[in-house]
């Protein structure tokens, strides 16, 4: 996106746009409240029918290099799985009650946490603590975490994703018409 903004293809005529961010499960079915034995590198093998098509996948994604080629110095592929709607609840919350900034902050923090140290987003000191690293004062996050508010809000935003047949993340919508799905690269866009 920084690319696309910063290189416009029609000089003095920048992109204009913004992003928001919809909460989308990869895994609806992973109960909420359970510790899951299953590590991403599981679940990837299981998607994909098996070691081949899980190698294949590698092989033409690409996931890892792109990652490296944006910061991400290691994906780990051995976290354990977990169910995300106590996350996605929490960046809902803080976009609402502090702002973009401070939940873009929390996002950043949460993917880096669960996509390169492994942790999971199911627990519940590691999103409060995380949120109050970004400015959130603890006590209010344990207490909206404690209260189940915003569940039906991305169980809706669920329902709306399928009836609109996104199935991978992240998912970009341009203009209310074209769908760029996955790890998109910036020619995706232009």
């Amino acid at each position: 996106m920084r690319e696309v903004q910063q290189e416009p293809l029609r000089l003095g005529k920048p992109v204009q746009f913004s992003v928001l961010r919809v909460p989308f499960f990869l895994e609806p079915d992973y109960d909420p409240s359970t510790e899951l034995e299953e590590t991403n590198r599981t679940r990837l093998v299981r998607k994909w029918g098996g070691p081949a098509g899980w190698a294949r996948q590698k092989a033409s994604h690409g996931l890892k290099e792109r990652g490296q080629e944006v910061g991400i110095e290691k994906f780990n592929l051995d976290r354990i799985a977990s169910n995300t709607l106590a996350s996605h609840r929490l960046v809902q919350w803080v976009t609402r009650t502090r702002g973009v900034a401070i939940a873009e902050a929390l996002y950043g923090r949460l993917n880096y946490q669960h996509f390169e140290e492994g942790k999971a987003l199911n627990n519940h000191k590691l999103l409060v603590a995380t949120a109050e690293e970004v400015g959130v004062p603890a006590a209010d996050a344990e207490a909206f975490l404690a209260s189940g508010e915003g569940r039906e809000q991305i169980e809706a935003a669920q329902a709306i994703l399928s009836a609109l047949g996104v199935h991978s993340i992240p998912t970009f919508i341009v203009g209310g018409d074209r769908v760029v799905g996955g790890a998109a690269h910036a020619d995706n866009f232009v």
